[in-house]
């Protein structure tokens, strides 16, 4: 059960930083843009950085969940 919800974890947090890179490419061309788009450029920074950061912090609760879990396994067994 544990490496399920280490694993699942891992996979959202992935898909976050994935979501938050994309952001990041989509603002810096909209910064160099300029246009239509420019009033929404700190929305966007926000919400790119804070996918970031929420990402990567539920991919490192997952990797480590998943190394307490297989400690744990070797040491019952």
């Amino acid at each position: 059960m544990r490496s399920g919800l280490a694993a699942g974890l891992m996979g959202i947090g992935w898909i976050f930083i994935s979501f938050g890179a994309v952001i990041a490419v989509l603002y810096v061309f909209a910064r160099q843009g300029g246009g239509d788009s420019a009033h929404l450029l700190p929305q966007m920074a926000t919400l790119g950085v804070g996918s970031l950061v929420v990402g990567a912090v539920m991919f490192a609760a997952g990797y480590l969940l998943g190394r307490v879990g297989r400690s744990s396994d070797r040491a019952s067994a």
